[in-house]
C-alpha cells in the first residue's frame, strides 16, 4: 500500500504498527461528522493542515460545559453558541485545503505555558538510526502552538520536565523518549527509506504519557542552534555532513 508523505499518510502507516498505535492520538480527516463526534468524545481537538509546517493554520476547538464552543487560532479566541455556527467558521479554512482533526492532548506546562518535544533522529554510517538531539518547545504566552517559527521558545528538555519528574526517574524518562524516537524512526524508514533524518514530535500529557503528534521528514535544524548549549547542534551538523559524503 502507498502512504503519501503527508501528516495523514504517515499517521495511517504508523497505525499499522501494533507497537506504535497506543502512542497515537485519534486523528481523522476533517468532516462535519468527524469534528462533531470527536468533540463529543474528547471535549477538545486540534485542526491541522494535512501538509502544513511551522504550526501555521492550526486551530483548537474546545467544547465548554454550557454547550458552547471556543475556537482558538493564533492570538484570537472566538466563542460560538452552536456547533453549526462553529463549523461554518471553521469551513472557511478547511474548504480551501486538506485538514485533519486530532484529539487534543492535555500538555504538561512550564510556568503556565504548554510545551512539547522535538526528537531529532538521523542515519548513521551503518544506515541505522541515532538520536542526535532532543529539544523542548515552549509555547508563546496566549498561543496554542509550540513551533519555533511560530513564536515557540526552544528549551532543554531536562529543565522543562524537572517540575514534573524528579531525580533519577527523570533521566530514565528521557531515555525512554529517546528509545521511542529511535524505534519509530526505524519503523517509518521501511516506507520512507530515502530520508536521512526524521523529526519526531512528542507531547507529554498530565499523566506523563508520551504521544506521537507527527513525524517530520525534513526536520529543521535551526531550533537546536537556538539553545545556549550548542553540543546537540554540532552533532546534528556532523551527521548531516556525513550523510552528504559519497
Amino acid at each position: 500500500m502507498v502512504y503519501a508523505n503527508t501528516k495523514w499518510g504517515k499517521y495511517c502507516y504508523l497505525k499499522t504498527g501494533a507497537r506504535w498505535k497506543p502512542y497515537l492520538p485519534q486523528t481523522q480527516r476533517v468532516s462535519r461528522a468527524a469534528v462533531s463526534s470527536m468533540l463529543r468524545r474528547w471535549g477538545a481537538v486540534y485542526l491541522k493542515p494535512n501538509n502544513g509546517t511551522g504550526g501555521y493554520g492550526i486551530m483548537k476547538i474546545i467544547r465548554t460545559g454550557n454547550g458552547h464552543y471556543t475556537l482558538r487560532s493564533g492570538y484570537a479566541t472566538r466563542t460560538f453558541r452552536s456547533f453549526d455556527s462553529l463549523y461554518s467558521a471553521v469551513s472557511r479554512h478547511t474548504a480551501r485545503r486538506s485538514y485533519l482533526v486530532q484529539k487534543a492532548i492535555p500538555l504538561l506546562h512550564y510556568k503556565k505555558r504548554p510545551f512539547d518535544l522535538r526528537i531529532m533522529v538521523q542515519r548513521n554510517r551503518q544506515r541505522g538510526w541515532d538520536v542526535t538531539g532532543m529539544v523542548g518547545r515552549l509555547a508563546r504566552p496566549r498561543k496554542i502552538v509550540t513551533n519555533y517559527h511560530n513564536g515557540g521558545t526552544p528549551m532543554p528538555v531536562d529543565k522543562l520536565i524537572s517540575p514534573h519528574i524528579q531525580g533519577k526517574r527523570r533521566a530514565g524518562f528521557i531515555q525512554e523518549l529517546k528509545t521511542l524516537g529511535r524505534g519509530v524512526s526505524e519503523y517509518m524508514s521501511a516506507k520512507y527509506p530515502h530520508f536521512p533524518a526524521l523529526g519526531v514530535d512528542v507531547a507529554i500529557d498530565t499523566k506523563l504519557k508520551p504521544w506521537i503528534l507527527e513525524i517530520n521528514t525534513r526536520p529543521d535544524k535551526s531550533i537546536f542552534n537556538a539553545l545556549k548549549n550548542k553540543t546537540m547542534y554540532r552533532r546534528i551538523l556532523s551527521y548531516a555532513r556525513m550523510q552528504k559524503k559519497p
